[in-house]
């Protein structure tokens, strides 16, 4: 009988910590927060909860392949797409729009992601968090096969060595030759146009219309939309006016006491 040579099986702590984190996002989370956020957070149960909703979905349209190239999980349709209506200042651009895209290459490092908000500004911000994540030691030392390719490395537009990208862009913005597996939208109004109609129809537009010509596969793709409600007819009221539209809805309102406007 032939030598082992247990060189091949060693297993490092970073080895241990980087599967623990890819198999769980809320893991993730914990682990990586510090690496754009110096001040500790207050780890309400919303966290998790929304942590393990969103890991669902991205599961389920990830292609997961073993260690010599074949494919063991394919993309698979979607259940539906995501509404999370929450309050401002409950990490959920954090979670959403920082966090889960960085965690996702963990899980495929093939998957395109694209992500919008309602300034170009403040979507460029959230790709450049989390690039800062990906970029981390941390993030290097547990996921060692993940880097940005040099050549495409733009505060907007970045990609990885296995295909992978992340584009952000803005309500009303231009989004050519880019088609995504998960599209996330992060505040598609400004709080302070609540009341333009204008602003309200450039955003349900740009949901109804322009998305929906971004997806890889629209029987896969998800859409998710993370938002406080602002108006009876901001993009939430529009998804949820729509009959026959598959929708998870999490709702966590910002207060408890009398009646919540909008309702839902």
């Amino acid at each position: 009988m032939g030598s082992i040579d247990t060189e091949d099986f060693e297993v490092t702590e970073a080895d241990i910590f980087g599967e623990l984190c890819r198999k769980n996002f809320y893991t993730f989370v914990q682990e990586f927060w510090s690496a754009i956020i110096a001040e500790e957070p207050v780890w309400n149960w919303h966290i998790e909860y929304l942590c393990d909703e969103l890991q669902k979905y991205v599961e389920r349209v990830a292609q997961i392949k073993d260690k010599d190239g074949n494919i063991i999980k394919r993309r698979e349709p979607k259940l539906s797409d995501l509404l999370i209506n929450i309050p401002p200042g409950t990490t959920k651009s954090t979670i959403c729009t920082v966090m889960l895209p960085a965690w996702a290459w963990t899980v495929d490092p093939t998957l395109r992601i694209l992500t919008a908000s309602y300034s170009q500004s403040l979507s460029t911000d959230h790709a450049l968090k989390s690039r800062d994540i990906i970029r981390s030691d941390k993030y290097r030392l547990y996921f060692d096969e993940l880097t940005i390719k040099t050549d495409q490395d733009n505060k907007t537009h970045y990609k990885n060595e296995h295909t992978g990208e992340r584009y952000a862009t803005s309500v009303g913005g231009t989004i050519t030759g880019f088609h995504a597996h998960i599209i996330i939208v992060d505040d598609p109004l400004n709080a302070k146009e609540e009341a333009s109609q204008a602003a309200l129809e450039t955003a349900n537009t740009f949901m109804d219309t322009t998305l929906s010509t971004r997806k890889v596969d629209k029987a896969v793709t998800p859409t998710i939309l993370v938002m406080q409600r602002l108006n009876e007819n901001d993009p939430s009221g529009n998804w949820l006016s729509k009959k026959g539209k598959k929708l998870q809805h999490i709702k966590l309102p910002a207060t408890d006491k009398g009646e919540i406007k909008p309702e839902h």
